[in-house]
């Protein structure tokens, strides 16, 4: 065996206390640079119905500086990370809302440079459902994931009836309407009284008879009152069979009248001239 010289021994050990050492400043210097980005969102999915607003939380810790960029990007469900769609984007303080839902999405706070980058969706609809990335980039503090993922479940209104047939008094009763989802439950009661058919006919049968009753009773009552009104109208018009003081006997004609004397008592009649000069000469003259 060859012997070991003396300075190999030191130089080993003064190698490895400059390897040591190096790697020790070299994971020092690379941690210096920045700090590290760290973004939270809620973990439990989130559930809203149609046409209402959904809120996004996500919230961010660093250092906001001239790099700062925040990104709200959408993937339908059943699809990678990669295939997400731009929402919108903050970026050299503007804000550029961006795709189909431009119109609908805004930030909570604009701009987002305080810890809140929370993302507004109204009149959320079923095509909303999927994935929503909140991702901040503020280079050099990039050395954790500044990346959150939130969940979107948008729930249809959806309406049930119940049809009853061949309706029977058993029917009668209370109706109870139970509808459960992710959001919770609700109910609602309904109550039904079904009538016997048999009781109906036997009122409409009823209403007729007041009815023709109501009917024969105005009648009635128009009759009474017309009979009233005539009797009290005098009289205007006689008959063949009345005979009239002032009547003409048959073969007189106008000029001769028929005078009723109180004092005789019985009718008189002027005499004519012929018969007033046959009498005459009949008569002997007085001087």
């Amino acid at each position: 065996m060859a012997p070991t010289h003396p300075l190999t021994g030191h130089a080993m050990a003064g190698l490895r206390g400059l390897l040591l050492c190096a790697a020790l400043l070299g994971f020092v210097c690379l941690g210096a640079p920045g700090l590290a980005v760290e973004v939270k969102v809620p973990v439990e999915p989130l559930s809203t119905p149609a046409g209402k607003s959904a809120e996004l939380t996500c919230s961010y810790s660093t250092s906001v500086g001239d790099n700062f960029a925040l990104e709200w990007s959408f993937v339908q469900p059943g699809k990678p990370v990669s295939a997400a769609h731009p929402i919108l984007y903050f970026t050299n303080g503007h804000l550029y809302p961006t795709g189909s839902k431009a119109k609908r999405a805004s930030l909570l706070q604009n701009p987002p440079t305080r810890g809140v980058a929370t993302l507004k969706l109204t009149d959320v609809q079923p095509s909303d459902t999927g994935t929503y990335l909140c991702q901040v980039n503020n280079p050099p503090d990039f050395y954790t994931n500044g990346l959150g993922l939130i969940n979107l479940t948008v729930l249809d209104e959806v309406s049930g009836q119940l049809i009853l047939t061949n309706l029977s008094l058993t029917y009668s009763g209370t109706y109870r309407c139970v509808a459960t989802n992710q959001m919770g439950s609700a109910s609602c009661e309904l109550t039904l009284s079904v009538t016997d058919p048999s009781k109906g006919r036997v009122a409409g049968a009823l209403i007729g008879v007041l009815l023709v009753v109501l009917l024969l009773s105005v009648a009635a009552f128009c009759l009474l009152r017309f009979q009233k009104e005539r009797r009290k109208r005098p009289k205007e018009t006689y008959g063949g069979s009345d005979i009239r003081e002032d009547a003409l006997a048959p073969g007189i004609s106008g000029q001769s009248s028929v005078r009723a004397d109180s004092s005789k008592g019985f009718l008189e009649r002027p005499p004519s001239a012929s018969s007033a000069t046959t009498t005459k000469s009949k008569l002997p003259m007085l001087v």
